[in-house]
């Protein structure tokens, strides 16, 4: 059995930068589809129409199977929120509104 590399910075005192910034690898994790399905709320279809046009996570492969990268799926998820939450702040229309208290004219 092998043991896993010290991953304590070391202090030489000679100012080796390599290993002066040693940092633990933050453990990953990976998702099943079910997974993904299940936090995004969408149907696989939809996923996988989203993964072809380039707006959603690509997954990796793993054996026969793909899993997603947990971390990116959640990078995804809150982009949205942050999309949402700008444009709630602009008024949430294409063109925003003409100061506060004013509304876009409704669609007839």
């Amino acid at each position: 059995m092998t043991s896993l590399p010290n991953m304590q910075p070391r202090s030489s005192g000679e100012g080796d930068k390599m290993s002066d910034n040693v940092h633990p690898i933050a453990p990953r994790r990976l998702l099943r589809r079910a997974e993904v399905l299940d936090r995004v709320g969408m149907a696989k279809s939809t996923l996988y129409s989203r993964i072809s046009a380039g707006t959603f996570p690509k997954p990796v492969t793993l054996g026969a199977s793909v899993r997603w990268v947990e971390s990116e799926v959640e990078a995804w998820i809150s982009a949205l929120v942050s999309a949402r939450d700008d444009a709630a702040e602009t008024g949430g229309t294409a063109g925003g509104t003409d100061g506060p208290g004013q509304t876009p004219p409704l669609a007839a």
